[in-house]
């Protein structure tokens, strides 16, 4: 399979409909170079690519839609993807999300439409589910993470001292064999759903492992509950780990400023600090003669709707005082000046009439009640309402444009006065610094500690279901013991042969693979590392996970004990070897996968991955990872290369053909 073009409209800084086609060379390999300086949208093309084949939320879809065009009410979105399958027919998968014609258009608004065209024809997608099984039956989502990810991907990988938990996982993806387990579940399942139908099964012996059964599984579930809690402890000190470090960059990595910027900034704070004060006295006035009415203003709405329902309660309560006569007036309209009706009616017949429409009118209308509340004449209600309509009208209003603009001179004012020089830092900002590294490690800390005792957890839940399965066996043999009827009993031995044949298949399949992929990883990182000749060997158990690297001698070498660099290079190693233990021919996409790599390994990655890492390689990179010597290497393999191009001041996102220094 190959993407031949992907089309954005909408979406971020995206605003039109922008086109990007990828060419395949002439052998039908295909290296495509997408440059983009950061948030020119490269992240955003593999969102799009994900989107597109597998939907999303409309809240994130919503959340992304390009603000100037939401502006405009215009909350439509649409990816398209045109695919060259293994057989070299044409797919086009089109999915988009539109509000319709709504006036202020939200989340829950959008309603999202798939299309799919195969060979020129469009299919029918009726039945929405169908296609999308089909396109993850195509792609699998729990496997394209081995050949779409970017840079903190691999980043992730690297710092993952316990990765076995995650190996394991990703490569039962790629091999499908949570559906093999499945299938062995629902054999197991049937099994005993027939089981039930025996008779003589509650003896004492029965009766106890069953009793020790359930207490196996109902410890098992505190155990999985618990090993849930700690994930999501891990993902919370994982993520409070980054935000600081994203404030740590921000406020201290910075540029120095020269001594013109400097003054220019100075010039600009004293103006922001002069306003400020200016604002503040405003504010103060207006709060010592109008404050008050700031904060009973939210009542007026509800006033007025409250005095319009009265005056029509009212309206309804003198119909209702004055039925009798209305409903003689209303009968004698009926029959004067000429009756309506072909028939005379009887006086008796009028005198019901009358007696009728009377009720009617003494009913009135019950949901049409309203409590009088505020109970108002109709001059006091004018009164109250021209009062109100001053009042909205005067200067207390003036106040929260007021106290928007303070806030925004506060922020301006100390952005401004931030590091006059790097590398100098004041008393607070040391502070800052110190209280950030204090956070960064205790995150840290608490990272491995949970790490630990996720592994502990795992090997508990692991020992407990083995000893659940011990216990089903021995339950097996006394049901065994039991009266049942040969066809049952040899339906039961069926189901038995089938598990027993697919949890052998599943042990040597794993095995196999687990083989493969310890082989395509030592390949690659052969290829890769810039110490390939002091190690011998990958070794990846087939049961634990557990990844073992040894050098020359035959010692082990600690994964924590590799460089930075070393760690990237394995974690970019075991990516392509679970996808070519996978066998999916599927393209590979990279986003920026070398900003954190010293130039040996780059130069590493450059030639003997990309050619290497799939008959389709779509790369994003900034202009300082494929700079231009890199460029000059790969330019002769590639299929072809564009750029995104952004434009600051309309926020906009185009792309040309071309890298970043060609026409």
């Amino acid at each position: 399979m190959k993407f031949r073009k992907l089309t954005v409209e909408n979406y971020k800084s995206f605003q039109f409909a922008t086109e990007i086609r990828f060419p395949v060379g002439d052998d039908g390999r295909s290296i495509f170079l997408v440059g983009g300086m950061n948030g020119a949208g490269k992240t955003s093309i593999m969102e799009a690519i994900n989107f597109c084949l597998y939907g999303a939320k409309a809240d994130e879809i919503f959340r992304n839609i390009n603000r100037r065009e939401k502006a405009r009410g215009n909350a439509n979105v649409s990816f398209e993807l045109v695919m060259e399958m293994d057989d070299l027919s044409e797919l086009v998968v089109k999915r988009s999300w539109s509000a319709g014609v709504a006036d202020d258009p939200k989340p829950r608004d959008l309603a999202e439409r798939l299309v799919v065209v195969r060979d020129g024809k469009r299919v029918s997608v009726q039945n929405q589910e169908i296609w999308q099984d089909f396109i993850r039956s195509m792609i699998p989502p729990g496997i394209t993470q081995f050949f779409f990810f970017d840079g903190e991907k691999i980043q992730a990988i690297a710092a993952d001292d316990h990765s076995e938990v995650r190996l394991k996982s990703s490569l039962e993806a790629a091999l499908g064999i949570q559906y093999i387990n499945r299938l062995a579940a629902d054999i197991l399942y049937i099994k005993s759903e027939e089981r039930k139908g025996f008779v003589e099964i509650s003896d004492e012996d029965l009766d106890f492992k069953q009793s020790e059964l359930k207490k196996e599984r109902s410890k098992l579930g505190r155990k999985q509950h618990e090993r849930d809690s700690i994930k999501q402890d891990l993902e919370d000190f994982k993520a409070q780990l980054e935000d600081a470090r994203q404030r740590f960059a921000a406020a201290f990595h910075i540029e120095p400023e020269t001594r013109e910027a400097m003054g220019a900034n100075e010039k600009k704070r004293i103006q922001a600090a002069n306003r400020l004060a200016q604002l503040e006295s405003e504010i103060r006035a207006l709060c010592e003669k109008t404050l008050p009415f700031a904060i009973t203003g939210r009542l007026f709405d509800p006033m007025r709707r409250q005095i319009e329902a009265e005056r029509e309660s009212a309206g309804s309560e003198a119909i209702k005082e004055n039925a009798a006569s209305l409903a003689k007036r209303i009968v004698r309209v009926v029959e004067e000046p000429e009756p309506i009706y072909r028939e005379t009616l009887s006086v008796e017949k009028m005198a019901e009439l009358e007696r009728r429409i009377f009720r009617l009118l003494k009913e009135g209308d019950p949901q049409g009640e309203v409590t009088r509340i505020l109970d108002l004449s109709d001059r006091d209600a004018a009164r109250v309402l021209n009062k109100m309509e001053a009042l909205e009208g005067g200067d207390v209003f003036l106040l929260k444009p007021l106290l928007e603009e303070k806030r925004e001179l506060i922020s301006q004012v100390r952005k401004l006065e931030g590091l006059s020089q790097a590398g100098l830092l004041t008393e607070s900002e040391r502070e800052l610094f110190e209280q950030l590294q204090v956070d960064m490690e205790g995150c840290s800390t608490q990272i491995g500690r949970k790490s630990e005792q996720l592994r502990l957890l795992e090997e508990e839940i692991f020992a407990l279901e083995k000893r659940i399965g011990d216990i089903q066996m021995e339950i097996e043999k006394l049901f065994e013991k039991h009266h049942v009827s040969k066809e049952k009993a040899e339906f039961i031995q069926e189901c038995d042969a089938i598990a027993g044949v697919l949890n052998q298949f599943v042990v040597r399949l794993r095995k196999n693979k687990v083989h493969l992929l310890q082989e395509k990883t030592f390949e690659m990182y052969r290829l890769l590392s810039s110490r390939s000749g002091l190690i011998k060997d990958i070794v990846i158990d087939d049961k634990s996970y557990e990844v073992r690297i040894s050098d020359r001698n035959g010692h082990e070498i600690k994964k924590s004990g590799l460089s930075a660099g070393e760690k990237e290079v394995f974690a970019v190693s075991l990516l392509w070897g679970l996808a070519q233990t996978s066998q999916l021919k599927l393209p590979i996409i990279i986003d920026t996968p070398l900003s954190r790599l010293d130039s040996t390994h780059r130069d590493n990655i450059v030639n003997n991955y990309f050619p290497n890492a799939g008959e389709q390689v779509i790369i994003l990179s900034t202009d300082t990872e494929i700079d231009k010597d890199y460029y000059r290497t790969l330019k002769a393999r590639l299929s072809g290369a564009g750029s995104l191009v952004f434009d600051q001041q309309r926020e906009l996102t185009t792309f040309r053909e071309g890298y970043f220094w060609e026409n």
